[in-house]
């Protein structure tokens, strides 16, 4: 299942017209869009989630974006299949990084709380219950060196 369509690629690429003899074809652009579909679910069952997701609207919503902008950057690459360097475009290089940023959301598990949504296969305990002693706490994100202190 997509989570975005062609449209919505489109309004990301505003200069391109895709079309059934464009480079990329409007039937390409949807296999882009389905193609970066299934990165986002592998992504997301990898971390627990049953996919598709249908639920919340924010996710969905959120995922709308992470597979427009997938989608849109590949879309720009193909319309420049004779260049050197793939990114050649400063925009190809502005799509391809606010999703490599999405990606990297989803792949670090930082979804956040107000987010989530589906099924989590795997039960993480919350500060507040079965904590029995400090070890059973999760390593911090920031670690502050003694030297760093004020106090």
């Amino acid at each position: 299942m997509a989570y975005c369509t062609s449209t919505e690629v489109g309004n990301l690429n505003p200069k391109r017209t895709y079309s059934a003899t464009s480079t990329p074809t409007t039937t390409q652009v949807s296999a882009l869009i389905d193609q970066v579909a299934v990165e986002i679910d592998a992504v997301l069952e990898s971390l627990g989630y049953t996919v598709p997701i249908t639920t919340p609207a924010n996710l969905l919503l959120f995922l709308k974006y992470v597979n427009a902008y997938g989608a849109a950057y590949l879309a720009e690459a193909g319309m420049f299949p004779e260049t050197a360097e793939p990114g050649e475009t400063a925009h190809w290089q502005m799509l391809k990084k606010v999703y490599d940023n999405y990606m990297k959301m989803l792949l670090d598990g930082k979804i956040p709380p107000s987010l989530e949504g589906g099924t989590l296969g795997n039960d993480v305990a919350s500060f507040y219950t079965e904590m029995a002693d400090q070890d059973d706490f999760p390593d911090p994100m920031f670690r502050v060196r003694p030297a760093d202190k004020d106090f």
